[in-house]
């Protein structure tokens, strides 16, 4: 079996709106050394989150994930 050596992680959003819909948005992959990077797009998407007004409550977790050919816990898109 292979050994899992390589992580990521990502920022999971998960929403509730006024109207009682529940969104579950993930942003990343960000290198787990890079901690400073993903702080800083945590703390700007919680004020970009409170400032829309758009959601009665949401919720914001960094979790690891494995990314590699054929093994990823992830599919990773571009939304660009």
């Amino acid at each position: 079996m292979t050994s899992r050596t390589a992580t990521a992680v990502v920022v999971k959003a998960s929403k509730l709106t006024h109207d009682g819909e529940e969104i579950t948005t993930y942003y990343g992959p960000f290198l787990p050394h890079v901690g400073s990077a993903t702080t800083s797009f945590l703390d700007q998407l919680e004020r970009e989150l409170e400032e829309s007004g758009r959601y009665k409550h949401w919720d914001t977790t960094v979790e690891s994930v494995f990314i590699a050919d054929d093994e990823s816990d992830c599919a990773v898109r571009a939304t660009r």
